[in-house]
């Protein structure tokens, strides 16, 4: 960690690495902005991507004073999260400009050697159509006959030849490279040669990757996968040099035939290194164009990418609200062709945690459907004010607005200090902002009318205090929700609780993930407990198929039947 200051003509800059972990330099920054207001302060924070309380804090007060201050952050989700708190910020980052935009590539060259061939037919079965030319070298023995031309041809639309000396390169084409012959591209034709073995090789990867450098420059794009040797490793530097894209093959997938694509890694000459359904969905979506948008073929395989490169699984969501997520992020980083996207995502760990934040939050306020938790207050916890310890759990609950809402409700029963109030989420970084406690200021007059509406006999604003740019709970209501990590699509129940509140989440589902996560909220629930839904998610067909009892026609709330749980 370091801060960096530098004072200069009554302005005062400050260079933040780190994520400002430890208290002592945490205390710097404070000092800074409690000091004199009159003073320019400008604070650069290189990689926090989440800021204490007590500094958002302090910025707030220093900008409400009066004071001076510029933020400057470099990771795209502090950035976010300030502005959500209507602190200002300016974003700095080289993905929020276009200047990463490819052409598109009329090239493409796939290479390897020992365990390459499936990762190869993996690749082309998934190519749409297009003008785009491939060319394909694998090592193989040069007196075995190499039967990847056959292979290919019944995996893909493409005319697939093993070409002869002198053939025109054709669009729409895979050239694949006979054994025993370099193959190089020029001037609109393949040439072959049987000059001698280059890295113990021929067809040399080499060779290949080098005539496409210089006739496709910018225009190609490479992919090394798994093999021996290190051929290919010069090639990757011509290609780079030129100004083509390189993608290498993660190792930890060819082992024990790593050597290859660990020997370009470690030589630095690539653009990107992935796992191979990565590799196949960016390459997917050059071969479609400047055009291709998150749809059809192209968004599955971008999901698949996104589950073996971060371990993320979005495949169950629905298929509308993750191209509207996707493209209004796309809007956002200026980048217009979906293979841009790709690369930005599936390189940079902060745009990724950006896309995690974006995809499966819907819209949240505090006491939101109000008529519903008037319910819950009126009947449903009174009913369960009869047990000595209550559990709730607040699924997906996103930044918090509901579990807050629910710990008020519960404080005004006098329940909330023998309940156990659960709120869990699959995004660390909403789970941060729930427990912080901070909320944006701008839905409050929304946020009185819901309470209002849920039979609420105080002020809304007696449970949150604003500072003049967000609200902030009041620390006996923070310190009775437990935040923590759970998936609702892949993990399973870890308490018996009497209140299961899931609103606005499932709508997201697909109907096979619904039926799932609804049978784990019935095997969640005490015999005698509930189950809220959204208004919105449209499950009542599917509970009371599933075996749940509607509580009340309308409510969507129910209680478990014997056979839901099973």
């Amino acid at each position: 960690m370091s801060v960096t200051v530098q004072q200069r003509a009554g302005q005062c800059k400050v260079a933040i690495l780190g994520r400002l972990d430890r208290q002592e330099d945490r205390n710097v920054v404070l000092d800074l902005l409690r000091a004199n207001p009159e003073q320019a302060l400008e604070l650069s924070f290189y990689d926090a991507d989440l800021l204490c309380v007590e500094l958002l804090c302090a910025m707030a007060d220093r900008l409400n004073g009066g004071g001076k201050l510029k933020i400057v952050a470099y990771h795209a989700l502090l950035a976010h999260g300030l502005t959500r708190l209507n602190l200002p910020v300016r974003l700095v980052s080289g993905r929020t400009a276009p200047a990463d935009a490819r052409p598109n590539p009329r090239a493409l060259a796939l290479a390897g050697s020992a365990q390459s061939l499936e990762c190869i037919l993996h690749i082309v079965e998934r190519l749409p159509m297009s003008e785009m030319a491939v060319f394909v070298a694998q090592h193989v023995q040069e007196n075995q006959v190499n039967l990847l031309d056959q292979l290919l041809k019944s995996r893909t639309g493409y005319s697939v030849e093993m070409p002869q000396h002198m053939a025109p390169v054709r669009p729409g084409t895979i050239y694949v490279a006979p054994p025993g012959h370099h193959m190089r591209v020029g001037h609109g034709y393949v040439y072959l040669t049987r000059d001698r073995q280059i890295q113990f090789a021929r067809p040399s990867i080499d060779v290949l990757f080098e005539s496409l450098a210089g006739e496709y420059g910018a225009e190609a794009m490479a992919v090394l996968l798994c093999g021996f040797g290190q051929d290919g490793t010069d090639g990757c530097a011509a290609l780079r040099a030129a100004g083509a894209c390189v993608i290498i093959q993660d190792g930890g997938e060819c082992a024990p035939a790593r050597v290859m694509p660990d020997a370009a890694r470690n030589a630095g000459n690539y653009d990107y290194l992935m796992k191979l359904p990565a590799i196949a969905s960016v390459v997917a979506a050059a071969a479609a164009g400047a055009g291709a948008q998150p749809e059809g073929e192209l968004l599955e395989l971008f999901l698949a990418a996104l589950v073996s490169h971060y371990g993320y699984d979005f495949r169950n969501y629905q298929r509308d609200s993750l191209k509207r997520r996707i493209r209004n992020l796309m809007g956002q980083f200026h980048m217009g062709g979906f293979a841009d996207f790709q690369r930005a995502v599936l390189s940079d760990v902060a745009l990724f945690e950006r896309l995690c934040a974006e995809l499966p939050v819907g819209v949240t306020s505090f006491f939101r459907h109000p008529e519903q938790l008037k319910l819950l207050r009126e009947e449903i916890l009174p009913y369960l004010s009869s047990f000595p310890l209550i559990k709730l759990w607040s699924a997906g609950c996103s930044s918090g607005e509901e579990a807050y809402s629910l710990a008020i409700v519960l404080d005004e029963l006098g329940l909330l200090d023998r309940s156990h109030l659960f709120a869990t989420d699959f995004n660390p970084y909403l789970l941060a902002q729930g427990s912080s406690a901070l909320f944006p200021a701008q839905a409050l007059d929304a946020n009185r009318a819901n309470y209002l509406g849920s039979g609420g006999k105080r002020l809304f604003d007696a449970y949150l205090s604003r500072n003049g740019r967000f609200l902030q709970a009041d620390d006996h209501l923070r310190q009775r929700i437990l935040f923590y990590r759970h998936s609702l699509t892949d993990e399973g129940i870890f308490n018996e609780f009497q209140l299961v509140v899931c609103r606005n989440v499932l709508i997201y589902f697909d109907t096979e993930l619904q039926r799932q996560v609804l049978r784990r909220f019935a095997q969640s629930l005490h015999a005698e407990g509930f189950l809220v839904l959204g208004p919105q998610d449209g499950l009542n067909r599917l509970a009371l198929d599933m075996g749940f009892e509607l509580y009340r026609s309308g409510s969507h709330i129910y209680r478990v039947g014997r056979s839901a749980a099973s």
